[in-house]
């Protein structure tokens, strides 16, 4: 080999190419967290943005308790009653205060009683 110095490294570089190569595919198939606990992070981080997002937007109107106060009760109503109420805001309620993922997450919250 000490006329071809290059071919150790180049052995070298292959076979931590395909040690990589291998181990990501090994990554790859082993299931993660979210898989193990089905969607339960993701239900947890949606329940408490609605909380938050209640708080930010909602409680004022609404309560602490959700039976109303300038608002009406919302207080365990139906989660596609809230969201079409979030979105076209009955009333004096302005529409469109939360939009999209926040207004799905602010409807779950509302409709689980901000449990």
């Amino acid at each position: 080999m000490k006329g071809q110095p290059l071919i150790p490294f180049l052995l070298i570089g292959v076979a931590g190419l395909f040690l990589m190569l291998v181990l990501s595919f090994v990554g790859l198939s082993q299931p993660g967290e979210e898989d193990e606990n089905g969607d339960e992070n993701g239900e947890e981080a949606s329940v408490e943005m609605g909380a938050e997002l209640y708080e930010e937007n909602c409680l004022s109107c609404h309560g602490d308790d959700m039976e109303g106060e300038t608002g009406p009760a919302i207080a365990g109503d139906d989660p596609d009653t809230v969201l079409s109420a979030i979105e076209e805001g009955p009333g004096t309620m302005p529409e469109d205060l939360v939009t999209g993922e926040e207004a799905e997450a602010v409807a779950e919250y509302v409709s689980e009683g901000g449990e």
